[in-house]
């Protein structure tokens, strides 16, 4: 396949070998880009370990400002207008150079939009941005007035500069559209989270021993594992001979970057009489992570408790990408409950702690079984999702400015 009409610009601050969600995603996307004939230039982020891939990757730095900077604004906003300057100024040869037509902005971080949108601005070439998160109305997030009052301004130049705008599920797109003209919703579409087949291991030989929950992944306040704890407190209450059954695999969970530290984990295990069945592992490679998938009987994710959620975690596409049986602790009709309902994996909010607990009881003692649903599942594959995509990037390229 060749769309070698295609010269595009990809703007990722964070690609492999990191582990973190966003440089996940374009470790599985940009090899089914060139497999579909699309062989971007990368700007990305300089990091000491580089991504092996055969594209050309051109590194950039962050911008930093240390913390008695970060309490004088006006010399900050000044120090930031100089950063992106330099940003755009180092994209612009680049941009020359490899006759780009199109600019693909992926965020977090929304440094990658500002400049995205900046590139289209000054050098009238089509861009796409793409959400991953909502921005000014990240529900995780407490700004200031004055940061917000900025946010608002650099999301609002974004969202009227790009050609389109792309998020990764419904509920994100319309908290994020609503606020601007009809117009300009129209330019906003979903293209969801993939997994790629190719990348899982064969299958792998499971202990029969136990029955093996897990959790990938690190914790944070707003998204903690105490209900789960509390429903596994249950369920051996109830059903005592089960504990010498399950397992509860915590893999990742001493993650250093969140706001639930490893102490946090720890004393919640104990609090909930956990400690003979829960083991904390550390974080593992991508690839690992996709084996402890195959290995679990049972992987769980859980969302923060907000109404009309519109976080979709890629971790969870993953999770169905293994074909292992997944169940959710998510509010209802969010993106994560949406996933799951199609594939024909349980979920339960916060207030259905005892469901959670009679499901649990169940699936561990081998009374229920879930079974995946393959023919929803494709619709997340990374080689549908990028047909979709390059759909995209042709269309844009037929439109005028």
């Amino acid at each position: 396949m060749t769309n070698n009409n295609l010269k595009v610009l990809c703007l990722s601050f964070r690609t492999p070998p990191q582990v973190r969600p966003q440089a996940i995603l374009i470790g599985k996307m940009i090899p089914e880009w060139v497999r579909q004939g699309v062989k971007p230039i990368i700007i990305t982020y300089r990091e000491k370990e580089k991504w092996q891939i055969d594209l050309p990757i051109y590194k950039v730095d962050k911008f930093q400002l240390n913390r008695y900077l970060r309490r004088l604004p006006l010399i900050a906003n000044l120090l930031e207008k100089r950063y992106f300057y330099r940003l755009f100024k180092q994209m612009e040869e680049i941009v020359k150079k490899h006759q780009i037509n199109l600019i693909y902005s992926f965020s977090n971080p929304y440094a990658s939009n500002i400049v995205g949108a900046k590139l289209k601005e000054k050098l009238g070439i089509k861009f796409i941005s793409n959400f991953s998160d909502p921005w000014y109305d990240d529900p995780y997030q407490s700004f200031s007035k004055s940061e917000k009052k900025d946010i608002a301004r650099k999301e609002k130049n974004i969202i009227q500069t790009s050609n389109r705008i792309i998020f990764n599920n419904e509920v994100a797109k319309n908290l994020v559209m609503k606020k601007y003209p009809v117009e300009w919703q129209k330019k906003a579409i979903v293209i969801p989270h993939c997994f790629d087949s190719k990348k899982y291991p064969a299958k792998l030989e499971k202990k029969k021993d136990y029955f093996i929950l897990s959790h990938i992944g690190a914790f944070y306040q707003q998204r903690n594992p105490e209900l789960l704890f509390s429903a596994l407190r249950s369920v051996l209450a109830k059903e005592p001979s089960l504990k010498k059954k399950l397992r509860l695999r915590l893999v990742g969970g001493d993650l250093k970057y969140t706001n639930y530290q490893t102490k946090d984990l720890l004393s919640v295990i104990s609090n909930f009489g956990l400690d003979e069945i829960a083991e904390i592992l550390p974080a593992v490679s991508y690839q690992e992570s996709l084996e402890e998938m195959k290995l679990a009987d049972c992987l769980i994710v859980i969302d923060a408790d907000f109404n009309l959620s519109p976080f979709f975690p890629s971790k969870v596409v993953d999770y169905a990408g293994s074909q292992t049986p997944i169940i959710g602790i998510t509010p209802n009709n969010s993106p994560t409950a949406q996933l799951l309902r199609g594939l024909g994996c349980p979920s339960f909010n916060y207030q259905q702690e005892n469901n959670l607990t009679g499901y649990l009881i169940k699936l561990i003692s081998g009374q229920v079984e879930i079974k995946i649903n393959h023919d929803y599942l494709q619709n997340f594959s990374v080689e549908n999702t990028t047909k979709s995509l390059i759909k995209i990037f042709n269309e844009i390229l037929t439109e005028k400015l």
